[in-house]
């Protein structure tokens, strides 16, 4: 329920609307309601036109230098600069808002908003933030708590209920007790509840969940001496500060001294985190972790977080985490629980890195995925603290996680800190880092270092005695080998690897040497036995239920489909692969994908498809900082040379820089569409101009929207839209929504209003 801001929301709809108006801060303190207000802003300036809302959720952000990438992150990319962000928006399917949240921990990184705002003009930023940037261009919004009723109210009980601090007090209180009702003698005490938390929503909400057991008499007598005992006494505190924190310290100190305990220690995590988790991080038996979980739950002081599937999970609200931080560094404690966190998630760590390569590495990798923020926060405590012991195995995870999403350069450079960090290169989970380190060098096209590490690996796994670790580095060998030419020794390489699995009775790492040699066997030249491998590793890939490795599979055997002249098939495959690394959230694979497709879209004469293809993907390479091989550079070149050669210089130019234009659902749109045959084949202009309902229908096209999607967000019935569709096919020349999606960016067509 979303209460009491219909004014502010006005207001912001005039500033959003402000083209002058780029850079909007929304400051108060924590628990005003910022995020809330600043979501359904961005929601409403959303609206119904073809415009990108990003929300980019800063509390797990402790270094300034990583707000960009984040904001990368949250736009689908790999790690970026600020000078690569035009490229990024330009990718996009329209007018941006980026909302920065919780931005007030890092303030050393307003400069570069303010680099990022310059380069992208289509770009606007909403910020949520306890102070203001203090750039030239930003425009402040001080949230105000909501107002309060007065005590000349309570004879009036609908005036009462349609207070917005009475509407959310009562809101709350019947989530705990559906049966409570605002009545002519509790409405005093109400009103002075309110009163007293001064109109602060979170405050509001932490005490409405105490009416599941006090009457309100009973709720504004514990306020009173509560507020008093431990409002914050510094002279230069705002008020509502010490309103919020006089909230959250009621409720804490309503908790037994187990939960307060827990409470505390629960600030060391970040984003959210499982039972188990909290069992192995705070020391508690798995029942005991259990019922504390359950009990703050009640308390209102977490929340589960929602998730597809796996163990429940949850999170403290940053103000809340705030808060338990201060109490754990005022008891002493904050370096134990840090040093427990570390090291529970070291732990963890390596037992995740221990399924790669191994049957379980499906489970192993989403495992990862669901522990990134923590992992994370771990290694970067790791580094502050020079705790190399946790740093190697926590690096090593993260990196193949990173990997494993085509987020190299990422990766790449987690492993070179940690790697620095470790000058002398000490201890068990040395190669580990020294392997996921080869692997990500050689897929940001470093073959030497690549090479060297690798190299490294397997001397320390030999020795050790560490088949696994050994066998993995071996195959990338033999890829670092192929890619420099050397197809003899990458033979060698991945034989090696082959009896390494063998040996392990691994029979996932065969399919993956089978793959590896098919990949090799089409470097050399040899397309029918490329094709034999490639559809082995294909197969057996299906039987295990791997959807990232079936994808890597269809990839490659498609590459060689379309060599032999089998391009319907190698078409069927492609897009299946296009699908899978998309659903995986692999931005490389994806790009590899567009790029053979666009070898199909030219062998159908569909030219202009095949630029923009090629178009898109060598604008994703600089971004994900993953170059070309040699080999597939060759290929590529090929293609570009016949699209000259069909089109001319310069109109082939003008479709990759189509490509460029295109965001990541028309990228991937005209992708299928390509192994669907339906390809573009032209982009020029209308011949008639679009009525004002049919260039809505046509940027929503643009945006990736089904006819459903796009009747429910212009009002219009389903078949209306498809019927809007045609209209807009006929005029343009378009035979597909492809065609208009292309034609949309091209035309630079607005959203609509």
């Amino acid at each position: 329920m979303f209460v009491g801001r219909a004014e502010e929301l006005a207001a912001l709809g005039r500033l959003l609307a402000d083209p002058d108006c780029r850079l909007l801060t929304l400051t108060g303190p924590p628990g005003i309601g910022k995020t809330r207000l600043a979501v359904r802003a961005a929601s409403a300036w959303a609206g119904t036109a073809d415009r990108v809302v990003v929300l980019v959720e800063l509390a797990e952000v402790r270094d300034p230098g990583a707000v960009v990438a984040a904001l990368a992150t949250a736009l689908g990319v790999d790690r970026l600069e600020p000078s690569s962000f035009a490229d990024v928006v330009a990718d996009l399917d329209g007018p941006v808002l980026a909302v920065l949240d919780n931005f007030e921990h890092l303030l050393a990184a307003a400069p570069d908003v303010g680099s990022v705002l310059a380069q992208c003009p289509a770009l606007r930023v909403l910020v949520t933030s306890r102070e203001r940037l203090r750039l030239s261009e930003e425009r402040e919004f001080p949230v105000a708590p909501l107002p309060v009723p007065t005590p000349a109210d309570a004879k009036d009980l609908s005036a009462i209920a349609a207070n917005p601090c009475v509407s959310l007090l009562l809101d709350r209180a019947r989530r705990v007790r559906p049966q409570f009702a605002l009545t002519a003698a509790n409405a005093p005490s109400v009103i002075a509840a309110c009163v007293r938390l001064e109109g602060i929503p979170l405050a509001l909400e932490l005490a409405a969940t105490r009416l599941k057991v006090m009457s309100p008499d009973q709720l504004v007598s514990r306020l009173g001496g509560q507020m008093w005992l431990l409002q914050n006494r510094d002279r230069n505190a705002a008020t509502r500060h010490r309103a919020l924190s006089a909230a959250i310290a009621w409720s804490y100190d309503l908790l037994d001294p187990g939960d307060r305990a827990l409470f505390d220690r629960l600030s060391v995590f970040a984003g959210s985190w499982g039972v188990d988790d909290v069992a192995g991080v705070c020391g508690l038996a798995a029942e005991d972790a259990l019922l504390r979980v359950e009990s703050l739950l009640d308390k209102s002081l977490i929340e589960r977080v929602d998730t597809a599937e796996g163990p429940a999970r949850f999170r403290m609200l940053e103000s809340l985490r705030e808060y338990a931080a201060q109490r754990l560094a005022d008891s002493g404690s904050t370096a134990s629980a840090a040093a427990g966190h570390m090291a529970y998630y070291a732990a963890l760590a390596e037992q995740f890195e221990t399924g790669i390569g191994l049957p379980g590495e499906r489970e192993a990798v989403a495992a990862l995925g669901h522990h990134q923020a923590n992992l994370r926060a771990a290694l970067d405590r790791s580094l502050a603290d020079g705790a190399s012991a946790t740093t190697l195995p926590l690096a090593a995870a993260v990196g193949w996680y990173c990997y494993t999403r085509g987020a190299i350069a990422d990766g790449r450079q987690l492993l070179d800190r940690a790697l620095a960090a470790d000058p002398d290169h000490a201890g068990d989970p040395y190669p580990a880092a020294l392997l996921v380190a080869g692997i990500l060098a050689w897929g940001s096209g470093e073959l030497v270092r690549a090479e060297s590490l690798l190299n490294g690996a397997v001397e320390r796994c030999g020795r050790a005695g560490d088949a696994r670790r050994e066998t993995i580095a071996s195959a990338f060998l033999g890829h670092v080998a192929r890619a420099a030419g050397r197809f003899g020794e990458a033979a060698r390489w991945h034989q090696r690897a082959e009896l390494g699995y063998r040996q392990m009775h691994n029979p996932q790492g065969s399919a993956w040497v089978r793959y590896d040699l098919g990949l090799l066997a089409r470097d050399r030249g040899d397309l029918a036995v490329a094709e034999q491998l490639l559809r082995e590793s294909l197969r057996e890939f299906r039987d295990l239920d791997y959807p990232w490795a079936v994808a890597s599979a269809a990839w490659g055997l498609g590459v060689v489909l379309c060599a032999r002249g089998a391009v319907d098939e190698a078409a069927a495959l492609l897009g299946e692969a296009l699908t899978l690394y998309r659903d995986q959230h692999d931005a490389h694979g994806v790009t590899q994908c567009l790029e053979a497709l666009a070898f199909v879209a030219c062998d159908r004469s569909a030219h202009a498809s095949a630029a923009m293809l090629l178009g898109y993907a060598a604008a994703q390479r600089r971004h994900l900082e993953a170059p070309l091989s040699e080999a597939d550079r060759s290929r590529t070149a090929a293609v570009e040379a016949a699209l000259i050669g069909a089109l001319g210089p310069a109109a082939a130019e003008r479709a990759r820089q189509d490509g460029r234009l295109l965001g990541i659902r028309q990228a991937v749109a005209l992708g299928h569409a390509t192994a669907d045959g339906q390809t573009v084949a032209s982009t020029s202009a209308p011949s008639t101009v679009l009525t004002r309902r049919e260039t809505q229908v046509a940027t929503l096209v643009a945006a990736g929207r089904t006819n459903r999607q796009i009747g429910s967000a212009l009002g219009i019935a389903e078949k209306t839209a498809e019927v809007h569709l045609q209209h807009v096919m006929a005029k343009v020349g378009a035979h597909n929504r492809a065609e208009v999606a292309v034609w949309a960016v091209r035309q630079g067509l607005p959203g609509p209003e």
